[in-house]
């Protein structure tokens, strides 16, 4: 995220050392018994279940409390959260009812045998409303191997679901959370990462985060800052040397919208999947401290995948970040393709590298931007690329994308890079559609390599570049000047709803017409780069050709 105003990361362990005492101290942790209006009776609840039983019920709409069998239900948090679960034991809810009060059970699971949270019988989701309890709704504190399904989560103080640990050199693996409806977690949030309504992250030293599973999970619609975070280290700390870092994280098939801050964040961790989520509307706190929130996006990340993503309508609190998709800084080896990211305050796509550290491998293909940079105090370009503290980038790919450029604020160029750039990997803007709405194309240092793009501006207007702090009017004067471009065009692509920023992933908008220049005027960007990929498909799904005979822009 852009750091030039807001906080320094290291300022963020602050709210990391909140998270630790609220981990930590008893005091804070969500109480035992049920809330004010629970259901249920108090002290250890119904009858002891039988030492073999293994599945356990739960119908809060029962006025009887039993002994947790299927013929005589607990009918309350209370018994729930008194019992120790073991491996391969389950839990399940009556659907139609409601528990009000912390799901807060005890127990670990195993390897091959996690403890398994459920709905079980007809109607809607069982709801678990934390109300305005002192803690989060749903709560798991150094325990792994559980599996959550098939709940709607209501409430709970700064986070809906908290699942977190705070043993030194402890495992925490497998927590896998499957269709579950998030929302109403109550703060407000001050600064990133200090909520959340779906919040996984551990705390003590040298603890491991791995297998991590969220999908088809809805988070929305509260004063936190996250919708979901995941990770590793808990504390942002900024030592690639040391920082322990999570393993096998992935977040798919899921949404986040109406949030204070970030929509879906992952951080401080190797092998990352971010796929098929739908993030929007996430920002809207008036004003969370010098950070910013972007919509969907990862950091201190090695070998992530983000693909297949919606990200729209995302805002910020400044003039900054308010962006679709970002490749921060300690990231390596990140590949964002297959996203529709429209709508947003701030960018489609970032680049960033800090703390003299270099931000390498970053690819993005195959994406399709649309009409973003619509704050009207936003200046930083569809695509935005910034190092500050002694950051670097190398080895920047952007290939096979089709952008529509409509800033709300005019003179604002598409492409905008003020960054430093180190090492021997190529950095190339190649094969990529730029339709604009506005003439301000490409604001570019020589650092950058740009060839085989295709640019129009809307009625055939003169597009304006700048080349290393120089502006020329139209391709071929830019091309003169700068030695670039000599296999770029200034056509019409002969889009299909070339301007089109609709909700939903395209499907039709953005393909290239019968005669379209850019069709075979693309070029193998790998040619010549060791351990380089085009990649299989296109944004559409399409499969690509062989090795010659690619069209510029997302579409194949």
């Amino acid at each position: 995220m852009d750091d030039r105003i807001r906080f320094s990361w290291n300022a963020l362990p602050a709210g990391g050392l909140f998270l630790l005492l609220l981990a930590g101290c008893a005091a804070n942790l969500p109480p035992t018994g049920t809330v004010a209006g629970s259901g249920g009776s108090g002290g250890s609840g119904g009858t002891t279940p039988p030492a073999t039983q293994t599945t356990f019920y739960v119908n809060c709409s029962l006025a009887s409390d039993g002994d947790g069998s299927q013929s005589t239900p607990w009918n309350s948090l209370t018994d729930v959260n008194g019992h120790t679960f073991v491996a391969g034991n389950s839990l399940l809810l009556a659907r139609g009812t409601t528990c009000n009060g912390v799901l807060k059970p005890q127990g670990s699971g195993a390897s091959g045998s996690p403890i398994v949270v459920d709905a079980y019988g007809t109607g809607n989701l069982p709801i678990v409303n934390g109300g305005a309890s002192s803690g989060p709704a749903v709560y798991l504190n150094n325990q792994q191997y559980w599996e959550i399904n098939d709940l709607e989560i209501q409430g709970g103080q700064n986070y809906g679901v908290y699942i977190t640990g705070n043993t030194d050199n402890a495992p925490l693996a497998h927590i896998h959370l499957t269709n579950l409806n998030v929302h109403g977690a109550f703060g407000p949030s001050t600064v990133r990462a200090d909520s959340g309504e779906v919040f996984i992250s551990a705390y003590g030293a040298g603890q491991t985060l791995s297998d991590v599973v969220v999908n088809g999970v809805t988070a929305h619609d509260s004063n936190v800052s996250e919708g979901i975070y995941v990770g590793a280290g808990g504390s942002w700390a900024n030592n690639a040397a040391t920082q322990t870092l999570g393993s096998n994280i992935t977040v798919e098939n899921s949404t986040a919208h109406d949030v204070y801050g970030d929509g879906i964040l992952i951080v401080e961790l190797n092998t990352g999947l971010l796929q098929n989520n739908v993030v929007y509307n996430t920002g809207l706190c008036p004003s969370c401290g010098s950070s910013t929130p972007g919509g969907l996006w990862e950091w201190f990340c090695n070998n992530c995948t983000v693909q297949g993503n919606e990200s729209y309508a995302n805002k910020s609190w400044n003039a900054y970040d308010g962006g679709d998709f970002d490749i921060d800084y300690y990231n390596n080896n990140v590949t964002v393709q297959y996203n529709y990211g429209h709508d947003s305050a701030g960018y489609c796509i970032a680049f960033f590298g800090a703390e003299s550290t270099v931000t390498t491998n970053s690819i993005f293909r195959y994406n399709v931007c649309s009409n973003n940079a619509q704050s009207s105090s936003y200046s930083d370009g569809e695509i935005f690329m910034n190092t500050w503290d002694s950051g670097t980038l190398n080895g920047v790919e952007i290939y096979n994308n089709t952008f529509y450029w409509n800033p709300a604020q005019s003179g604002n160029p598409m492409f905008n890079s003020w960054s430093n750039f180190s090492g021997t990997s190529p950095n190339f803007f190649e094969n990529n559609i730029v339709y604009g709405a506005q003439p301000y194309l490409v604001l570019a240092l020589p650092t950058f390599t740009y060839d085989h793009n295709l640019y129009w501006v809307e009625n055939g207007a003169t597009p304006q570049f700048q080349w290393n702090w120089q502006s020329y009017s139209g391709l071929a004067a830019y091309q003169q000047a700068s030695g670039q471009e000599a296999n770029s065009l200034f056509a019409d692509p002969l889009l299909n709803s070339p301007t089109s920023h609709a909700v939903g992933m395209p499907t039709t908008a953005f393909t290239l017409q019968t005669g379209s220049p850019a069709i075979g005027a693309g070029t193998n960007v790998c040619t010549g780069i060791a351990n380089c990929s085009m990649g299989v498909q296109d944004f559409f799904g399409n499969p690509l050709p062989v090795s010659t005979g690619y069209n510029i822009g997302a579409f194949q």
